[in-house]
């Protein structure tokens, strides 16, 4: 009997599962977004930020994943040299800390998976590009054999500025912001460009002077003018003489000496302009055949020099390109004020005495203090629990720890200080806050992950679309505390879908007259009666009482068998 009452328990439980199964109402189904959080891209480098959200669970939570930062928002960058190479005042130590950053930076670049194109510029009659921009890492031999060549004669500072900034200007692809120059000058220049053409230089001379020589268009032809004429005959606002040597021994006097003789140069009656000549290596051996004449008012070759140079390196300020400007200790020529005079726009007169800035400004887009802003919105709340809350930095996953009911903090430090904090506001509007407060790279990214659950269930049938938040932002700072543009991540959405409700049956249609049709008799009780039209019949119960039955027979016969 034992046997036969188990048989009978398992077969009525089947009947009654295949009962329920057939006869069940289907519940609103779910199905959800293609974006499912895959791996984390540790061990590769991140080609852009990436937001994603897994398939929503019974519990109607899903699975967020916020990966940055990409190349894409860590940003590609440009470096062009632009050196001096124009004789004997190549000071080494500067060179040598130049040459320093370029193997800092190229292997920064290789480790974090950063975007830095290197070219070089040398500048002596002309500009010469010694090399294009070219990928740091891959190219870094090149780069290297491009700073250590040479070139000789003249000098020329306007069109090495031409030269890298007709570089810079046609690579589209990087922002002004990220292009940086890096000037390494003594200060002397005395040839100049026209027309933005950094191959064709262009001097001016007073020729041979009584009591003097001829500069043959050199950087001394100033001194035909201050030796041979009266030096007192106009001052500068400090009552000093207004002559090229009280001019170079402040910014401030320089500005109003170059100001003077450019006028003199664009307006004056004289035409003054009429004596510029080109550059060529038959006129460095000869001289000019159209000398300036001796004048007090007449500019000389270094000052349209100065300000043509001026207005280059002033046009690529305007541009918004990062120019930094290094001094190399002065052999014949001291142009130090005149270095100081190009930075008034950029770098407040200042000149630049190491390469930490730019270095940080290159190999630390998104460094500490850089954050990400995450806004939920009304469809789904922020699961506040740290089981499902974690942060993996650099291939290293961090639990969180608590903080308050509002923060957690992960990867905790020796001064008790953590490397990352996630804040969590809440409201009508949910705000989640990460701070870093250590450095990230697109090879070394930083991956949150959380939960959200659906709290705005639509109710209406068909499938629904549903973004997961309504914005995430990243907002980076570099390695020098400067913000730079903010970058949003994609809006990932799950899909909800609410079946239709089954339909109604059609309700009984009653004849409008009487029928002249007798009803056909059936005996009360007798077995197998089918319902008349009208009767009130389910299917399924019998279906399912059917299984039943059959199921108990199944079970009885086996019991026989074995007792036999």
């Amino acid at each position: 009997m034992r046997r036969l009452g188990g048989a009978l328990k398992r077969a009525a439980t089947v009947g009654v599962v295949l009962a329920l199964t057939l006869g069940m109402a289907t519940p609103a189904t779910m199905s959800f977004a293609d974006d499912a959080a895959g791996d984390a891209g540790q061990s590769s480098t991140l080609e852009q930020n990436q937001k994603m959200a897994t398939e929503l669970d019974e519990n109607l939570e899903t699975k967020v994943t916020l990966s940055f930062p990409g190349k894409r928002e860590a940003e590609p960058s440009d470096v062009v040299f632009v050196l001096d190479k124009s004789g004997a005042s190549a000071q080494k130590d500067i060179y040598n800390q130049a040459k320093q950053f370029l193997g800092q930076i190229s292997q920064k670049a290789k480790d974090d998976g950063l975007d830095i194109k290197v070219g070089v510029v040398l500048f002596n009659k002309k500009g010469n590009i010694q090399q294009q921009l070219t990928d740091v890492v891959t190219g870094y031999d090149d780069i290297l054999a491009a700073m250590n060549s040479s070139v000789r004669s003249g000098t020329n500072m306007d069109a090495g500025l031409l030269a890298a900034k007709s570089i810079l200007d046609a690579d589209t692809a990087v922002k002004a912001e990220n292009k940086h120059v890096i000037l390494i000058s003594d200060g002397a220049t005395y040839l100049y460009c026209k027309n933005g053409d950094y191959a064709t230089p262009y001097t001016r001379s007073f020729g041979k002077v009584e009591g003097g020589k001829n500069f043959m268009g050199g950087i001394w032809e100033w001194q035909s003018r201050e030796y041979h004429t009266n030096n007192a005959w106009k001052q500068f606002s400090d009552g000093s003489n207004f002559i090229f040597s009280q001019a170079m021994k402040s910014p401030e006097k320089l500005g109003e000496y170059l100001a003077y003789y450019r006028d003199q140069y664009q307006n004056s009656d004289k035409n003054w302009a009429q004596y510029d000549y080109e550059y060529t290596a038959e006129a460095a051996d000869a001289g000019t055949t159209n000398p300036i004449p001796i004048d007090v008012t007449a500019p000389c070759n270094i000052d349209v020099a100065f300000w043509s140079t001026d207005d280059t390196f002033q046009s690529m300020v305007n541009a918004g390109y990062d120019m930094n400007v290094y001094y190399k200790n002065a052999a014949d020529f001291d142009g130090q004020v005149f270095l100081q005079y190009l930075t008034r726009n950029s770098n407040n007169g200042q000149l630049d005495t190491d390469f930490a800035d730019i270095k940080a400004k290159l190999v630390d887009k998104i460094a500490a203090g850089s954050t990400v802003e995450d806004f939920i919105g009304a469809d789904f709340d922020f699961v506040n629990d740290p089981a499902k809350i974690s942060l993996t930095a650099n291939g290293e996953k961090l639990a969180p720890e608590k903080i308050d009911d509002g923060a957690y903090g992960f990867g905790k430090l020796a001064n008790g200080s953590y490397r990352f904090t996630l804040d969590y506001v809440n409201g009508d509007q949910e705000v989640l806050k990460l701070t870093l407060n250590e450095a990230a790279s697109p090879s070394k990214p930083v991956v949150l992950e959380y939960s959200e659950r659906l709290v705005n269930v639509p109710t209406e049938p068909g499938t629904h679309t549903l973004k997961v938040n309504e914005s995430a932002i990243l907002q980076p700072i570099d390695g020098n505390g400067m913000r730079g543009d903010a970058y949003e991540f994609p809006v990932p959405t799950v899909t909800y879908t609410v079946a239709a409700p089954e339909p109604k049956p059609e309700p009984e249609v009653k004849p409008t007259k009487p029928s002249d049709k007798k009803p056909v008799k059936t005996t009360k009780g007798e077995k197998g009666t089918m319902p008349m039209t009208g009767d009130t019949f389910s299917i399924l119960p019998v279906i399912g009482l059917v299984v039943a039955g059959a199921a108990v027979c199944v079970a009885g016969i086996i019991l026989k068998r074995r007792n036999h």
